[in-house]
């Protein structure tokens, strides 16, 4: 009577450990999760939208707050590139806004306080930093407080990678 016993049991038990097998090898194989550093950097980074809370008065009077629509194609072309070895490089693009300015400005980046805010550090441009709201392969957003027109706003950028 133990026979007839032996053999669906020794079945069930080759099957539980192919099964558990398979999936040690899968979780083995599986590539690690990219970092923050991994998302951000060896890629170009364009400008797709800037918002502003509170709105700012338009020169017709009106409060707006998507300033996107407003800014000059010579701001909407530049491209922003981080590297991995903590450089960073804004290009103009194209187009220029002041012709005698330099096509290129190199800096450096860094995170801070957990990996929630990017510093940037640009020649001539000076220091940054902004909190990320929104940081993956292909979306980076992120927010500051500036003055403009006598009042602290925040400023809020999205930038798709290029």
């Amino acid at each position: 009577m133990k026979t007839p016993f032996r053999l669906p049991l020794l079945a069930l038990f080759s099957v539980v450990s192919l099964v558990s097998v398979s999936c040690k090898k899968d979780k083995e194989n599986s590539p690690a999760p990219k970092t923050k550093t991994d998302m951000l950097s060896g890629k170009d980074w364009i400008l797709t939208a800037q918002t502003v809370e509170p709105g700012m008065t338009a020169d017709d009077g009106s409060t707006v707050t998507d300033l996107f629509p407003y800014l000059e194609d010579c701001d909407t072309d530049d491209l922003m590139r981080y590297e991995t070895s903590g450089s960073c490089a804004l290009d103009e693009g194209a187009s220029r806004c002041n012709p005698n300015s330099p096509q290129r400005y190199s800096g450096t980046w860094s995170f801070d306080s957990n990996e929630t805010v990017l510093k940037t550090n640009m020649q001539t441009l000076g220091n940054s930093s902004f909190n990320i709201i929104e940081l993956n392969d292909n979306t980076l957003k992120i927010s500051g407080i500036r003055n403009a027109q006598g009042q602290n706003r925040k400023f809020t950028y999205t930038y798709s990678k290029k």
